[in-house]
C-alpha cells in the first residue's frame, strides 16, 4: 500500500497530534469517544503556525488543503489507535457527499 507524499504542513500536523495523544492522562484513555479525538484534531490544526497556513492557502485550493490536513491528522491518530485503545470514526470535510473517501489510503 503506497502512502501519498506528506508536505511540511501535514508533517507538522501529524507531529502535533502524536504529541497531544502521547500526553493524554491515563484516565482519558479508558473512554471510547470520537468527540475527544476530534477535539485533539482541532487543537492540532489550530496550533499550526499562521505562516504555514498562509503558505498553504497561497499554493493550494483551500478545500483540498483542509481535506489533506484532516487526512494527515487521521493518519496520525490511526497510527496510535492500537496503543490508546480508542474507537475513532474517520470524518472528513467534504462538500460533495458522493466523493467522500472511504479509505484513508486508496490502493493503486
Amino acid at each position: 500500500m503506497n502512502q501519498p507524499y506528506l508536505n511540511l504542513i501535514e508533517q507538522l500536523v501529524i507531529a502535533e497530534v502524536q504529541e497531544q495523544l502521547s500526553n493524554l492522562p491515563a484516565c482519558f484513555r479508558k473512554y471510547r469517544s470520537e468527540i475527544k479525538i476530534d477535539r485533539v484534531m482541532n487543537n492540532a490544526i489550530e496550533l499550526l503556525p499562521r505562516s504555514f497556513k498562509t503558505l498553504a492557502e497561497k499554493y493550494h485550493d483551500p478545500h483540498t488543503r483542509r481535506l489533506r490536513i484532516r487526512i494527515a491528522v487521521e493518519r496520525a491518530i490511526t497510527d496510535m489507535l492500537d496503543d490508546l485503545k480508542f474507537y475513532y470514526v474517520a470524518q472528513t470535510e467534504v462538500e460533495d457527499e458522493e466523493n467522500i473517501p472511504t479509505e484513508l489510503y486508496a490502493k493503486k
